[in-house]
């Protein structure tokens, strides 16, 4: 591998690392967006199902009340799901953080002693050991 080959490779790692705490970041970005969709979907469900019980109590024909219940019990269902989804984002979000520290910890150091180095890194069969 050639001095030109190894800068390169620096680079890429440079790049990957880059990208890698970008994409972590918007991971955790997205998981909080779900689950405040999920508490927001929830609050409406209580919200639907109060109007019907409220509707309920002021004698409201039986069909809309029940359809104001079915409106209900449907957002609790996405509720749910959301649930779910916001589960899986934060096992997301973990991986991610993951990731970033185990490349971090393996290369943090390589990437910073080619960065720094006074001279030019030499043919990488130099360091590779026998």
């Amino acid at each position: 591998m050639s001095v030109t080959e190894t800068l390169k490779d620096a680079a890429n790692y440079a790049v990957l690392r880059t990208k890698l705490a970008w994409l972590t970041h918007k991971v955790h970005a997205h998981s909080q967006t779900v689950t405040q969709l999920a508490s927001d979907i929830d609050d409406a469900a209580e919200q639907m199902l109060d109007a019907a019980e409220t509707m309920k109590a002021l004698s409201v024909d039986d069909a809309t009340t029940a359809e104001f219940a079915d409106a209900a019990l449907t957002m609790t269902g996405v509720k749910d799901a959301a649930g779910a989804y916001t589960s899986a984002a934060d096992s997301a979000s973990a991986a991610a953080d993951d990731a970033k520290t185990t490349t971090e910890n393996d290369h943090g150091g390589i990437a910073e002693a080619v960065a720094t180095s006074p001279v030019d890194m030499a043919e990488a069969s130099f360091y590779t050991q026998s």
